[in-house]
Order: C-alpha cells, then structure tokens, then sequence
C-alpha cells in the first residue's frame, strides 16, 4: 500500500523550534510502515517553525527567510532519526507550478517511483523561498493532496494537532463530538472546520479542502492527530481515530 503523509507545523514545531522528541516518533511509526512492506511519501511542513526562532527581526519577508533557516535544521533532523533506523531519506523541494507543468510532473513522477522502488523515504516540502507570492493558507495541505493523486497512493493521511473533524468547536465546546466517517464534502461539513493554527499558514478548512480534492479523484484522506501515538498504524485500521474521508469510485 502507498501512503502520503502529510505533518502539520503545529504537529512538530512551538515557540521555541522543533520537538525533536515528535519527529523522532514519526520517524518511528514510518519505520513500521516499511517493515509491514508499505510505501511512505512525508510531506512535511515545520521549516518555517524551525527557523522562526532565528530570524530575530521584522521584514515583510521573514516567513520566507524563516523557510530557508528552518530547511536544512528540519531535514536533519528527520535524516538522523532515518539513519538511526536504517532509512535513506531524499528531500525534494517543489512548486505548486510543478504539478500544472506537464513535463515537470511527468519528471516528478519518474524520480519519485524510482526513490520508492529502492525504498527511499521522499520528504517534500513547497519551495517557500523561491515562490512568487505570498505564503499562503493551505500550501502544503493541497501540496500534498496532489502528490497523493499524482502518485495513485491508496492513502493519504493529514495529520495535525486536532483529533479531526468535530460536530462543534472542540476548543469551547465540551459536547463536541468527533466525526468519525465522512461520505461527501459538502457545504455543511465545511462550517465545521473551527480550527486555525497560529504557527502554520493552514487551518481544518484547509485540510478539508484537501480531502475534498484527493478523495475527488479516488484516495481515501484520512485526518487525525499528530501527537497520538500509532496514528499512522492507525490508518490500516477500521477504527482510526480520527475523521476518515471515504475516497470516491473511480
């Protein structure tokens, strides 16, 4: 089975940079999908997280500069943890325009199955620094709602620092409940998407737009905690917790 894997910043960055001590378990639960013969691609986000803390002045740059401080310490971090459990990881650095250029995708795609076929972990992240525009909401959310569609993964899994989808704001509503299955995305499961975070550039909305679009074109999304341990396990499991999207026939 192919999964994509998608980290959240606010899944393995705070205030003062990166919780080793959170990419160390990701690694981890990522070791486990390699051995049970599964094929894992990370999209992660967290650079600008983990450069933040040293880029100590005002600029209407600084997420951009943050980027590029927070790349390599972000991308070390996960090699070491690899090597530690014998995995080679690769970093791979895109464009949004990557996936609209017919000749680039069709290069992506060739380079990506052939890390895969020698049981290389890809690690991508958007090209902050080199983009044209703004940061925006949603980048690596939809990022990697196209590389799931693009490399037919039968997975792809959103994780972030909420459980998933809830019926009411969960942050000021004890009777919230978790949405355990969703069949169709519609304008109504959209109003539920109450969170927002501080240190990403994304939010449940985002993530669920994300969804939307994989599961448009026949990969399952499922969304769920980053700092529940076995999350990732999770997901071969009926009972995932989390917010499943069931994926559309195609």
């Amino acid at each position: 089975m192919r999964f994509v894997i998608k980290i959240g910043t606010q899944s393995i960055s705070g205030k003062s940079g990166l919780n080793k001590g959170r990419i160390r378990q990701i690694v981890a639960e990522i070791a486990a999908l390699f051995k049970l013969g599964h094929e894992v691609v990370l999209v992660s986000s967290g650079a600008i997280g983990a450069g933040l803390p040293l880029v100590q002045f005002k600029s209407p740059l600084r997420k951009k500069i943050a980027a590029a401080v927070g790349q390599p310490i972000l991308m070390q971090s996960y090699i070491h943890e690899a090597r530690k459990r014998r995995i080679v990881a690769g970093q791979i650095l895109i464009l949004s325009d990557d996936f609209t250029n017919r000749k680039h995708f069709k290069n992506f795609v060739l380079n990506m199955e052939a890390m895969l076929s020698h049981k290389i972990l890809p690690i991508i992240n958007e090209n902050d620094v080199m983009k044209r525009e703004d940061l925006r909401v949603n980048d690596n959310d939809m990022l990697s709602a196209m590389v799931a569609v693009g490399l037919r993964a039968d997975k792809l899994i959103i994780l972030t620092n909420q459980d998933g989808l809830y019926t009411k704001n969960p942050d000021i509503d004890k009777n919230s409940e978790l949405i355990k299955n969703v069949t169709k995305i519609d304008s109504k499961i959209k109003s539920l998407c109450f969170s927002k975070s501080d240190l990403g550039v994304g939010g449940m909305l985002a993530k669920v737009k994300a969804a939307e679009y994989a599961t448009q074109k026949g990969v399952e999304t499922l969304i769920g905690n980053g700092e529940r341990r076995g999350i990732m396990g999770g997901a071969l499991r009926r009972n995932f917790y989390g917010t499943r999207f069931m994926a559309k026939k195609i």
